[in-house]
This record gives structure tokens, sequence and C-alpha cells, in this order.
């Protein structure tokens, strides 16, 4: 198995105990693995370090990946229900916000019995520096590059396209291969994503074989590109939710829905008014759109993917 040496231990999720007559939140037990033995493919050539920033409220983000890697969360054993929700984290395909779209929904996730999975997958090399890796996290301005070195991102860039969604088809079949391992039905495995992780669960939703066919399919303001005449024979049920107004041209999650409507498959859409793209989820915090997570686990239930 492809553990991560330093997450061999697994790494329980503190809680504070309850209090005034509240509930103590389950241990959550915490793995890294990745998804290939050795390079990825398609990018076996890429040499540079990947980059990690933790900004004052301790959130996490990545830029620069080059080797993907699932991190797992494991729900207790007792309360496990059998379904497993791979969450892709946001970012333009140049950052990973794997906080604010990613392991805080697979905390959730987990507490309410669904093993969990952010995916860390491929992104485009655009940064000469981990200073500037970061810039829009940091709310700062973006790097402005030379021609000759703007030639290069460019490159980069094209080099990178479509090896996320790759990632994403990857990290269905890795644990579809390790279902029996972690209790998992291998037939309830499900892909969560958001802006640019929503892309990639839709593409992953229309392209994938027998071993990388999602059971269910989640894109938070992200959406397909194109769609297809036709529908895979194996399209998976489809939750969609957005903000009133997003930043997307073009096909939406809307037409998703209808698409899917058409074949007969069950889909749900919910838009949020007055919100805007980048919502995500924390669970210290109060807003109208957040019960999209609770919109979301009563699909799971409604199309049997939570039993």
């Amino acid at each position: 198995m492809k553990r991560i040496a330093s997450a061999v231990a697994l790494l329980a999720v503190a809680c504070a105990g309850p209090q005034g007559g509240e509930t103590a939140a389950p241990e959550i037990a915490r793995a890294v693995y990745r998804l290939y033995d050795g390079p990825a493919p398609g990018s076996e050539d890429w040499d540079w370090e990947e980059y990690r920033y933790v900004d004052e409220n301790g959130e996490e983000y990545y830029t620069n990946i080059k080797d993907p890697e699932i991190v797992a969360f494991f729900p207790p054993k007792e309360t496990a229900n059998g379904a497993a929700m791979i969450v892709c984290p946001g970012g333009s395909f140049l950052v990973n916000y794997f906080t604010k779209e990613g392991a805080n929904e697979a905390r959730w996730l987990a507490e309410h019995g669904v093993t969990a999975f952010v995916l860390k997958y491929r992104l485009i090399h655009f940064a000469r520096n981990e200073e500037e890796a970061f810039y829009e996290p940091k709310g700062e301005p973006a790097p402005v590059y030379t021609p000759e070195e703007q030639k290069q991102f460019d490159a980069y860039r094209n080099a990178a396209l479509g090896l996320y969604n790759d990632d994403g088809r990857a990290a269905v079949a890795y644990v579809r291969s390790h279902a029996a391992e972690w209790g998992i039905d291998p037939d309830r495995i499900g892909l969560l994503g958001f802006s640019a992780g929503g892309m990639l669960v839709s593409d992953v939703a229309l392209h994938h074989t027998p071993e990388s066919s999602p059971n269910l399919v989640a894109p938070i303001y992200g959406a397909a590109f194109m769609l297809p005449e036709k529908l895979p024979e194996d399209a998976a049920p489809l939750f969609v939710a957005a903000p009133e107004f997003d930043l997307f041209r073009g096909l939406t999650g809307i037409d998703m829905v209808k698409a899917w409507r058409d074949a007969g498959i069950p889909a749900e859409a919910h838009y949020f008014a007055c919100d805007s793209h980048g919502f995500g989820y924390y669970p210290d915090r109060e807003r109208p759109s957040y019960v999209w997570i609770d919109l979301l686990y009563a699909f799971m239930k409604k199309t049997g993917f939570i039993k």
C-alpha cells in the first residue's frame, strides 16, 4: 500500500470533550496515501518543489502538486456506514484550497459515518518561488512574468491539461481497490468537488472506466465544459449547488441537471441567492448557503448512497 511514511501512525483529530450537555464529536482517524507507484503517468519529468502554506487561521493551501495523494478521514468503525466520498478542492488548478473545500467537508462527512478522502490532484506549475505561489489566498497581486517566462509557464499549463482529471479517475479506482480493507462498499464511492474540483468531478462523471466510475457526483459551483449527446450508461446521480450569480459562463450545473433528468437519472440542484463563488464550508461559521452540505447528505440517503 502506498501510504506516506509520515502518516503510518493514524493521527486522531482531538476534540475538546462534551461541555454543558454537548455530545463530543467522534474521533476521526487521518492518513495519507499516494495514488501512483513512482512518478504520476504523464508528468514523469516534473521536477519542481511542492509548496505548502498555512495562514493565520490554520488553513492549508498547496501549489506545484506533482505527486497526487488522497488524505483519508476514517470515521469510527461503529458509526461507519460503508459509503465513501472523495473531496476535490478548488483553486483554478493552480492552488489546492485544502481546508475550506476539502478537510472541512471531509471531517463533516466522517462525523456522519462516511469515509472521506481529500484529493491533492496535480496542479499547473506557475510560480517562480514559494513567496509568489500563494498570492491568491494571501490577497496579493498576481506575479508578473517576462515574455520568456510567460511562454514557459504557458507550456507548463498545456502540459498539465487533463492530468488532474486523470487523478480523479485514479482516486476512485484506488479507493475501490481498497474498499474491502477500509470497510467501504465498492458500489458507493462518490465524488464531491468545488470550482476547479467541480470541473474535475464533472469530467470523471462523463469519462471513466468501470474501475473509475463514481456512484454519486456533486460538483459545487463547477460544471462540465461540454456535455455529450448521450450520457454514459452508468452515469451516477447528480447533486449541484452554486451561488445564484457564479463566475462561469456557458454550461452550468443547471445544464447538467437537465441532461441528467432527460436521461432519467436522479439529479438535484440548489442555487443560493445573494451569495458568491467559493463559499465552501466552515463548521464554526454561520452562512445560509452552508445548508448545502445537509442537503447533499439528504440526497445521498434518498438515492440509496447511504443506507
